[in-house]
């Protein structure tokens, strides 16, 4: 039976910026030299801090993890450009991976990330790049068209968009969201909160958060989804039973139609590497070293 080891404080190094072709600069932090490289992709109305549960899982003498913030999020450039489609993402993603002269790298995404790289694992196969990304590990991944959650439908409103960022209290709508995303109240503690407060502050951050949640429109990705039937890279499927958000049968179906994916329930809601943080290290790592 192959067993995570226990979490440490590793340290994580000082962040850097690389600068896209469009002139973008990504914000990441690295942790860890080793020879296995991971680059984590967070969700909507997030950062790079929504690792800190699972990163101590990877011993730093063995795996490398890149944490970057996407454009729009953390300390990441948030240009008033109008361009934050998934597509658009996942662009930047693969110009990173380039810039960073990475490959054979593990693409791990949750949420709205996993929608980012399978957009990325798409581009990557179609321009000749697939040398760039080794695995995918998508965690509720964002994969197919569906009714909006509601904070996510109230952001695309006109007006009530900006209403709901700049009048209400940030601590009272943060909680709001992790109350959402949770399956279990308990989860929701106060340094949780403090921590994803941080990404609803920053100049441009509403504009970026309203942009994004606008150009999320289901019906016009019912016909430019990726062709996850073509993917050929070993992937993992990993989801919270309890997921209310992007619920269970979207990653049955995902399992389904990606050729020798793996797919791992977790007892969790739509953060299962937050909620079941060694549960989801375990499943991860045992995919990438081939147990079980």
């Amino acid at each position: 039976m192959f067993s995570t080891d226990s979490p440490s404080s590793t340290s994580i190094h000082h962040g850097k910026t690389h600068t896209c072709a469009n002139g973008v600069q990504l914000h990441y932090r690295v942790q860890g030299d080793g020879p296995t490289t991971l680059l984590f992709l967070h969700g909507f109305a997030a950062s790079s801090v929504t690792w800190e549960e699972l990163r101590p899982y990877f011993p730093p003498d063995r795996y490398r993890l890149y944490l970057p913030d996407l454009k729009g999020a953390g300390l990441s450039a948030k240009p008033r450009d109008g361009a934050y489609r998934p597509e658009d993402h996942a662009a930047l993603v693969l110009d990173l991976l380039e810039g960073l002269q990475l490959h054979d790298t593990v693409l791990v995404g949750h949420s709205l990330g996993g929608g980012i790289a399978l957009f990325a694992g798409e581009m990557a196969r179609e321009s000749g790049r697939e040398r760039l990304i080794g695995r995918l590990v998508l965690i509720d991944a964002a994969a197919y068209p569906q009714r909006l959650p509601r904070f996510f439908a109230y952001l695309r409103m006109p007006v009530a968009g900006s209403l709901i960022l700049h009048l209400l209290p940030l601590r009272m709508m943060v909680r709001y969201n992790l109350e959402h995303v949770y399956h279990t109240p308990g989860q929701v503690t106060e340094e949780r909160i403090a921590r994803y407060s941080g990404c609803f502050t920053g100049r441009n951050t509403a504009y970026a958060l309203i942009a994004t949640a606008r150009q999320l429109d289901p019906a016009a990705y019912r016909h430019r989804l990726p062709d996850y039937g073509k993917i050929t890279i070993p992937t993992l499927i990993v989801w919270g039973r309890h997921d209310r958000v992007i619920r269970l049968p979207a990653g049955e179906r995902l399992h389904r139609e990606i050729p020798g994916s793996r797919l791992v329930i977790l007892d969790a809601g739509h953060n299962p590497h937050e909620e079941r943080a060694a549960d989801c290290a375990t499943a991860i790592r045992a995919f990438m070293e081939g147990h079980g």
